[in-house]
């Protein structure tokens, strides 16, 4: 059973690394650029791994009990994997679209995020050598909760577009569209586009599409009210 449920939770993992890169290049950069895509999501997974790897090593800085007067080390010790997080994926689209739009090309502009990336991972790590304490009255609870709720209300839009059904087609077919081409439109008004998902053919925003979607937030909430431990 452990070994089960962590397959799961291995592809779930390997599921996360790939899809914001991915989502990142392809809707805000570039979206015909497969060979850079392909890019994104090698160098999200290599860095992932060499990440992962400093942090279960679990590495001890030597001096830090002179100067400090506690031991520190890079890295936690903890088994779990290192990598890019959704959270990122609605700042990135929206600072590397106000790049792009200003004339910044989008490359460049994955680039100069990637930078600022660089700079506030500094600042935290300037964090993790200060006392808990001191954490703990810079952030307070009342600031990380407003902070997740509104990382949280950020990424609505993104799953309300995909409840729609087959969304990497839709958006396709809507960019190709001669009423759209050129204009500053993400999910224009107009038909809604037949897109293939296996052997189905639906219009996006169906409505078997939009009541599987229901379907699955019922199956979640009666599992959470109702199941057991090991469903949850």
């Amino acid at each position: 059973m452990a070994a089960l449920m962590g397959l799961q939770h291995a592809f779930a993992m390997v599921g996360g690394l790939i899809t914001v890169p991915f989502v990142i290049f392809k809707f805000t950069i570039c979206f015909g650029c497969v060979e850079l895509q392909q890019y994104a999501i090698a160098a999200a997974l290599i860095t992932s791994g060499i990440c992962t790897w400093i942090n279960v090593s679990k590495i001890a800085i030597p001096g830090t009990m002179r100067i400090f007067g506690r031991q520190m080390y890079l890295g936690t010790g903890i088994l779990s994997v290192m990598g890019t997080s959704f959270t990122f994926l609605p700042i990135y689209e929206i600072a590397i679209q106000q790049q792009i739009d200003d004339g910044v090309e989008g490359t460049a502009a994955y680039g100069k995020m990637l930078g600022t990336s660089m700079l506030c991972g500094l600042l935290e790590l300037g964090f993790s050598f200060m006392p808990l304490h001191w954490i703990t009255i810079i952030f307070p609870p009342l600031v990380t909760s407003i902070t997740v709720i509104l990382i949280g209300v950020s990424l609505v839009g993104t799953g309300m577009k995909y409840w729609g059904g087959g969304v990497v087609c839709a958006d396709m077919i809507w960019k190709e569209h001669d009423l759209v081409v050129g204009q500053d439109i993400s999910f224009p008004p107009g038909p809604s586009p037949v897109c293939q998902n296996g052997d189905v053919f639906l219009s996006y925003g169906s409505p078997q599409f939009i009541g599987l979607g229901f379907s699955v937030i019922i199956f979640l909430v009666v599992i959470e009210l109702f199941g057991s431990v090991f469903m949850k």
